[in-house]
């Protein structure tokens, strides 16, 4: 009998062996491929980056959070991301290098806190991080310069203090502590990120509320969201930041666009596929606490994919940016749910990923695939077969771009503000002497956006020749009469899904435009009056 014994105390201590082991493999190689896609994908940065790096650079430099010197306009969808690139700033390094340098850095601990926290073992772990750590998606956005890799590691923590609070049935007085600092950070990380938190908090709030600890993470949420709102509100004059306006309350595309980027997303990220093998603990067989916590989720998950079939397929949420922050917190829940995964499954899995790591670097950044089906066919897929490095090559075209306009104004000989009209928002980062017209940064609620007298009032035009209104740029310029046929500045073409050329005019004589410093501003023509007779 004691030999007996001691033979299975031996088997038992060689099979947990044998699983720490191929969990420090999973977890090495999981965290080795993640930093070289991460490099494989570093030529990607998005151009609205810059938006946020000028921001940071202005308030760095003493001269507000703005944009525009003297204008306190609010273009930031996410206030965390700017301050914590102003913080960067400060320290003297450039704010949007340094930040895509830490990024990969933050989505790895949450990674590991996710892992730690809920005791993921064995091929469950390799399914996780395969789906998550190998995403081709993550490891785009994680580069890619926006606030999705700090909202990839915040709701990763949220998401994960919430399945270890279902698991045990219970809550500790710190984990709502936890859950209200987390959600806080995701809201100011990310507005709409309260669709996912905020009917999870309410479940809670329901069901403990008889806990002081909950009321004290109650009180962290609130005064830090109303901290930040209050804020804007006395100092921009809104709390919504403009893309509200521009992309969704009077530029917004059609909703089919976004239901399409909702379908193609749940097929291409593999979460669907998984969402057929799992096998959740019986819900009669929960304590009460999982029970609420999950009736709220499945409301936040509601909340979230009616908001996703409007603004998921908007300009800028290509590559299925809305979706990627929640993409690992979502495959951590369904791994968890797995019966008995099978190193099958994690092979299949890490095949398909490497797949589509194959088609995002050498097809496109947002491929499509289900817009071939005839309901979708009239979808518009915005950079559908642009890979990260012709994205890579544009950044670096419009930095360039930026030095030689600079250089051309110092040759000009004027004196005063030079005046330039954007259709991307990289550039300005790069000139940060220049007064920026741009759709978000130029947007006022009494004027809405008058391109029109935005390009008379610059001295350089860009006509972005990749965008479809940027023939649209050139026409209106052209019409002034101090630019006439003069030929593009500093043309170039770049291989766009097909040859596309960039450049500027340049005009003399801008009608001086007064945008006031606010946002419920209106604009004002300063042209001088015509002499009449």
């Amino acid at each position: 009998m004691t030999k007996n014994f001691r033979v299975m105390n031996l088997s038992r201590t060689s099979y947990k062996h044998g699983t720490n082991l191929m969990d420090g493999a999973t977890k090495i190689a999981g965290a080795t491929i993640f930093v070289g896609l991460c490099l494989l994908f570093w030529p990607f940065v998005a151009d609205d980056a810059y938006i946020v790096g000028r921001y940071a650079q202005n308030a760095a430099a003493g001269n507000g959070l703005v944009y525009n010197i003297g204008e306190q306009v609010s273009a930031l969808t996410s206030p965390l991301h700017a301050l914590l690139e102003t913080g960067l700033a400060l320290l003297g390094l450039d704010p949007v290098t340094s930040y895509r340098v830490i990024a990969p850095i933050l989505v790895l601990l949450a990674w590991l806190t996710a892992i730690r926290a809920t005791e993921l073992r064995g091929p469950a772990l390799a399914v996780f991080t395969s789906v998550s750590l190998l995403s081709p998606f993550v490891a785009l956005w994680t580069v890619g310069g926006l606030e999705t890799a700090m909202l990839t590691c915040l709701s990763t923590l949220f998401i994960s203090q919430i399945a270890l609070i279902v698991r045990m049935g219970a809550a500790k007085g710190r984990d709502f502590v936890r859950l209200g600092t987390l959600a806080a950070l995701m809201f100011l990380t990310r507005y709409d990120s309260v669709l996912v938190t905020g009917p999870i908090l309410l479940a809670i709030l329901v069901e403990e509320y008889r806990r002081p600890s909950l009321w004290i993470g109650v009180a962290i949420f609130f005064a830090m969201v109303s901290g930040w709102l209050i804020f804007s509100f006395l100092y921009y004059g809104d709390i919504f930041p403009t893309s509200f306006y521009v992309k969704l309350a009077v530029g917004g595309r059609g909703s089919l666009d976004s239901i399409a980027t909702l379908l193609n997303f749940a097929f291409l990220s593999g979460l669907l596929f998984m969402v057929f093998l799992a096998r959740p603990r019986p819900f009669e067989a929960l304590a009460p606490l999982s029970k609420t916590i999950l009736r709220g989720a499945v409301v936040s998950l509601a909340m979230f994919l009616i908001y996703a079939s409007v603004a998921s397929g908007q300009h800028m949420m290509f590559g299925y940016r809305l979706f990627v922050p929640y993409l690992m917190g979502s495959g951590l829940v369904l791994s968890l749910a797995l019966s008995r995964p099978s190193l099958m499954l994690v092979a299949v899995v890490a095949g398909y990923q490497a797949a589509m790591i194959l088609v995002v670097n050498f097809l496109g950044i947002n491929p499509a695939p289900l817009t071939n089906l005839p309901l979708l066919r009239e979808a518009y897929v915005e950079y559908e077969f642009v890979t990260p490095a012709t994205y890579g090559q544009f950044m670096e075209m419009l930095r360039s771009d930026a030095e030689d306009i600079a250089e051309h104004w110092r040759q000009t000989g004027f004196e005063g503000k030079p005046h330039i009209y954007l259709r991307t928002g990289g550039t300005g980062f790069w000139l940060p002497d220049f007064y920026v017209y741009e759709s978000l940064v130029s947007y006022r609620h009494g004027c809405v956006e008058p391109v029109t007298r935005m390009i008379g009032a610059s001295h350089y035009v860009q006509q972005l020749g990749i965008s479809v209104t940027g023939k649209m740029a050139e026409n209106l310029g052209r019409a002034r009469p101090d630019v006439g046929n003069e030929p593009l500045l500093f043309a170039t073409t770049i291989d766009w899904m097909g040859p596309k050329v960039t450049g500027y005019l340049f005009g003399t004589a801008p009608t001086p435009l007064d945008f006031g410093s606010r946002v419920n501003s209106g604009c004002v023509d300063l042209s001088p009056p015509t002499s009449g007779g």
